[in-house]
């Protein structure tokens, strides 16, 4: 404890003695670690099943599918799928999803919105944070009950300080109820819409094809392989009875999680972010690296005559890395602080003012930019360190090479 207490006084003391060079290693590595947070929260927002998206890993997607010969023909018409779900084995339930954008009136103003018409199972498969209300059920649906719900964000743009719920918005010429209200969630790489109406109102304008695109859910008891089996099976035998031949495997469908992945990259995934990632970690620690060991002299003849008194090599090596590694932390956390203001800076600069990121994962912090810190710390520090510590004795102490 006391050799812990030692190695931090005297990093304290070098640094306070070094303020340039501390502040230099502090704004390097904070720069380091916003890029880092801010991509790897990115992956997690993508590749996670997280709320709303919680069964994303057993949700099956479809849209549209390819003839034999290669020619696209389309998805599920909307009057044939209760059909197609009745042929498909081992589903818990399912979701209809059809994305549109035009004008949304509220008291005589229009802005152009993206608006998405689902039935009663999205709001059972996905589980949205309701602030305020409530969702519509699958059977109001059939009701044709004109009502809608909205994200968070939309409902203050269209009704700024007033109550949403309970209040009247116009889509393509029909006024519908607000009866809800969700929570906001980051929309990056995934279903970006903030309002939600019954998809009996949907008169398939302006996109004009008639299908929708599916979800399906299976039991957790269903290995997704045998899920996509089923569910392959039930397509060929749709388009079979429509005299049509589509020749099509399980492995060309995908889970939810699958399809934002293969919508954002998997090359960018197996290797874009792991290469930005090393070069954010290489490119500043050689930085500090060749900083540290311009730094040297401040160090030298002190290890010298500690290792004269008995002081080992791993001694004097943690002593000097104790100083970066002190560094280090306060610029990962000063970069934990600063991610918010420059992803939104960011979003208002190259993105529209889209959000990327809606909160920072407690996961990413621990699992992801701590641990990274750590390896940071060893490419910018463990190499000065260890030449300092390894230099010969007798050497340094008679002012010769240092």
């Amino acid at each position: 404890m006391n050799k812990l207490k030692n190695y931090i006084q005297s990093a304290v003391y070098s640094i306070m003695h070094n303020k340039a060079y501390a502040l230099f290693c502090i704004i390097g590595t904070a720069f380091t670690f916003v890029f880092i947070a801010i991509i790897l929260q990115l992956v997690y927002d993508v590749t996670a099943s997280k709320p709303p998206f919680v069964n994303a890993e057993r949700l099956i997607v479809l849209s549209s599918f390819r003839d034999v010969k290669g020619n696209d023909i389309g998805g599920i018409p909307s009057q044939s799928v209760s059909w197609f779900m009745e042929k498909i084995k081992s589903k818990e339930n399912y979701y209809m999803y059809y994305s549109s954008t035009g004008e949304v009136a509220v008291n005589e103003a229009c802005k152009m919105f993206a608006f998405a018409f689902v039935n009663g199972g999205f709001w059972k498969i996905n589980q949205f944070d309701i602030v305020e209300g409530r969702a519509f059920t699958e059977q109001e649906c059939l009701n044709q009950d004109a009502y809608v719900v909205l994200r968070e964000d939309v409902a203050n743009d269209l009704f700024k300080a007033m109550q949403a719920v309970g209040q009247k918005i116009e889509i393509q010429g029909r006024d519908y109820l607000v009866i809800g209200v969700v929570r906001e969630y980051s929309t990056y790489a995934i279903q970006s819409d903030g309002i939600w109406v019954p998809y009996v109102f949907n008169n398939f304008c302006p996109r004009g094809f008639g299908y929708y695109d599916l979800g399906i859910l299976f039991p957790r008891d269903v290995p997704v392989r045998q899920a996509k089996e089923n569910i392959a099976v039930a397509i060929r035998e749709y388009w079979r009875d429509r005299n049509m031949e589509v020749d099509i495997t399980p492995d060309e469908l995908y889970t939810f999680r699958e399809d934002r992945m293969d919508g954002f990259g998997h090359n960018l995934y197996s290797y874009g972010i792991p290469v930005a990632i090393i070069l954010l970690l290489v490119i500043p620690a050689i930085n500090i690296v060749t900083l540290n060991m311009a730094n040297v002299d401040n160090y030298v003849t002190e290890i010298a005559l500690k290792r004269a008194l008995g002081a080992g090599i791993f001694d004097s090596f943690v002593q000097v890395a104790t100083e970066i590694f002190i560094l280090v932390i306060v610029g990962t956390i000063l970069g934990v602080c600063l991610i918010f203001p420059i992803v939104n800076g960011m979003s208002e600069l190259f993105f529209n003012g889209m959000d990327l990121i809606k909160s920072l994962n407690y996961q990413v912090l621990l699992c992801g930019v701590f641990p990274l810190s750590l390896i940071f710390t060893l490419l910018s520090g463990g190499i000065p360190a260890y030449m300092i510590a390894k230099n010969n004795i007798a050497v340094t102490l008679k002012g010769g090479a240092k």
